[in-house]
């Protein structure tokens, strides 16, 4: 299989890079200081405006360090010549470490301003870089969460992992387009690489009148936003509230299409000015036996911000039948290949929902059994009753052949651990819950849920979300009884809660939850979804998708539970940030099949317990995307979606939009969405947690 990794494009000749490990990163402007640390070294670049050189502008150095106090701190400054070059002598404050200082540099002429990011693998001597607006683009939005004002601070991974994926959208060294976002599976076959020119474009109108900056300035600062004095601010604010509630008042657009310089651009206003970038693992999009992945269902972040995914299928080509995915994938916190991906072995045969961290770092990943039919009657197939154990370098744990089946695991889904590092699965295929004390399989249990007292025959309730609170309960999905099991961190079921107990029907073919950061429980309903556990089946209508919120003291259902509106059209995965935002993950229009949808998928955006975080006048439940969604054309049929230390939001697209459900559905991406939603610690065990 080739192992692709996302490539950056070469220096050209003659270039060369800084002598000190170091992040270098163009932004801001004032900062607490008592004067610039003595210069050791020089940054060499250049300052351009629609490919043109800008003189007389002023360049400023700052450091930034999640470590050091103080946070922001001037480092040099100099002005560019009439060739737009600059030589900017510096030094770093005497107390900060180079490996986790991020250092920014402001070009600025008037309230216009460019910026841009060097990547520390690309860290020589006598470095040189290029700042024009594509780099201004790629900074403010991959830095998103972290822009205050003049000043961009930020967590220590979060801000290095930002500066690497700013990296994919401008080469730091050129200022042409990032090699990932210029190639396959981006580049012409979606809309981001023409949103990202658009916005370029509008950062290169104000380069060219001043009053275009101070009416960018003005339209990206909306009711509760911090006011977009400068670029990196503006670009910030539109990250995070990047919809307008009609094309029309969509100023942003009006003034990029005044200086059309970056091409591809937009032909009209779109859905929303989120950059939606497509990972497939190499510069492919078709499937094929070489890829890295078939159906992606599920990820999590270790603290560095890496991300570990399973996989539904084995890749093959579109229209050949495929078996149960064999293999536990690893990427980089900026979507490349990480060393050793794929990971075989430990038992992996068709994962579902079902990956999880536990405190020590192992992973731990149930296997659903997925599988076209033609597998079952063959050597390759999947025995559905396994769980997979892998040290956090990838090593296996569990037997190669079968994991671990200790339990009486049955077709698991969601897979969790807790904070003692009990390993707790949801069994779909026999209606109990298996739980590994502080991880071990010998010690084994298995927890019968209570039936409800009218049931068809096979599995009646279908457990399959599963989420920690912040006690240590568990609280399980049940998909086919429209209903939640809470179990205590003793394995005593506490509770059961349906739509019964609420008086309404607040849960209606649920699939995903997530807790928040006091330990609510938020649940995703289909309407449609019917397990493919054995059992009869009972799909919903899809006609009342929604979320629903359980508070954690009273385990009742919130009032004005279940929420609706925000584009949510059959959610599937749903995820709580750092600022306590609510994003729901839609599996797209119904039915599947071979008929392509005429509506794209779409990420649902709702306001959360942090009412501080909501826009103006919004309150819990609330949605804060548009009636449509986040739509992007990058994404296919959504299963999960989660958040990484840089706010960061990565999507599972986990089948193809006309699949067919028997023959190789899969589809071969994770689909990042830069600097969208609230940072979080990771790994996430319990609760999130944002950051300070």
């Amino acid at each position: 299989m080739t192992k692709a990794a996302i490539h950056r494009q070469a220096a050209p000749p003659g270039w060369f890079w800084l002598g000190v490990p170091l992040l270098a990163l163009l932004g801001a402007c004032n900062s607490d200081h008592s004067g610039p640390p003595a210069p050791t070294a020089t940054l060499e670049g250049r300052v351009l405006g629609a490919q043109a050189p800008l003189a007389e502008w002023r360049v400023k150095a700052f450091a930034s360090s999640a470590d050091t106090q103080p946070h922001w701190q001037e480092i040099g400054e100099t002005l560019s010549d009439k060739s737009g070059r600059f030589e900017l002598p510096y030094g770093l404050p005497p107390d900060a470490d180079p490996s986790d200082t991020v250092i920014f540099l402001l070009a600025e002429r008037g309230p216009a301003q460019l910026a841009g990011v060097l990547d520390p693998d690309l860290v020589g001597e006598d470095a040189r870089v290029t700042v024009n607006e594509r780099t201004t683009v790629a900074t403010g939005v991959a830095f998103a969460q972290f822009v205050a004002g003049d000043r961009v601070v930020g967590n220590r991974y979060g801000m290095i992992n930002a500066a690497r994926m700013a990296g994919n959208l401008a080469n730091p060294q050129t200022g042409a387009t990032g090699v990932v976002l210029a190639s396959s599976p981006n580049a012409s076959e979606t809309s981001t690489l023409a949103t990202f020119n658009t916005l370029a474009n509008a950062v290169a109108a104000c380069v060219a009148d001043a009053a275009v900056c101070l009416e960018l300035h003005e339209v990206t600062t909306r009711a509760g936003q911090p006011h977009a004095g400068n670029m990196l601010q503006a670009l910030s604010n539109l990250t995070h509230a990047p919809a307008f509630p009609e094309p029309s008042q969509d100023r942003v657009y009006a003034l990029a299409s005044g200086t059309v310089v970056n091409q591809p651009a937009l032909n009209s206003p779109p859905n929303n000015w989120l950059l939606f970038l497509k990972i497939t693992g190499g510069f492919y999009s078709e499937q094929a036996p070489s890829n890295l992945m078939n159906g992606p269902g599920n990820a999590i972040f270790d603290e560095k911000g890496y991300m570990w995914v399973n996989g539904n299928y084995q890749p093959q080509a579109e229209g050949a039948y495929t078996c149960g995915g064999r293999r536990l994938n690893k990427l980089t916190p900026w979507g490349a290949v990480a060393e050793g991906t794929p990971f075989f072995g430990g038992g992996l045969n068709g994962a579902g929902y079902g990956i999880t961290f536990d405190p020590a770092g192992d992973i731990w990943v149930s296997n659903f059994g997925f599988e076209d039919p033609p597998c079952a009657d063959t050597p390759l197939a999947a025995p559905h009753n396994s769980l997979s154990h892998f040290r956090p370098d990838g090593t296996p744990v569990s037997p190669a052949h079968t994991g671990y089946t200790a339990g009486n695991i049955s077709w698991p889904q969601g897979t969790v651990s807790d904070q003692a590092g009990n390993i707790w699965l949801a069994n779909c295929g026999n209606d109990t819950v298996t739980v590994y004390p502080e991880g071990n399989p010998n010690l084994a249990r298995n927890i019968a849920l209570p039936l409800p007292e009218e049931r068809p025959r096979g599995p009646r309730m279908k457990p399959f979300g599963a989420v920690i609170d912040h006690e240590g309960k568990l609280w399980i999905v049940n998909n086919n009884t429209d209903s939640l099991t809470v179990i205590s961190p003793q394995g005593e079921v506490i509770d059961t809660i349906t739509n019964a107990d609420a008086g309404r029907r607040v849960f209606a073919h649920p699939i995903g939850n997530a807790v928040d950061s006091a330990g609510n429980v938020w649940v995703a309903n289909s309407d449609w979804l019917d397990v493919p556990c054995p059992g009869n089946p009972n799909l919903g209508p899809a006609q009342n998708a929604s979320i629903a919120m359980v508070s954690a003291e009273t385990r009742e259902p919130v009032a004005g539970s279940p929420f609706t509106g925000g584009g949510v059209v059959l959610p599937w995965g749903i995820s709580v940030d750092g600022d306590d935002t609510v994003w729901a993950f839609n599996f797209g229009s119904i039915p599947p099949g071979p008929t392509l949808p005429t509506t794209p998928t779409s990420i649902t955006r709702f306001c959360g317990i942090q009412a501080e975080h909501c826009p103006p006048g919004l309150s819990l439940g609330d949605p804060i995307s548009p009636d449509t969604g986040y739509q992007s054309d990058s994404l296919a049929r959504l299963t999960a979606g989660q958040i990484d230390p840089s706010g960061n939001l990565w999507l599972m697209n986990n089948w193809r939009l006309n699949a067919n459900p028997a023959q190789n559905p899969g589809a071969n991406a994770v689909v990042i969405v830069i600097g969208a939603a609230g940072p979080l610690q990771t790994p996430v065990i319990g609760p999130p947690r944002g950051f300070d």
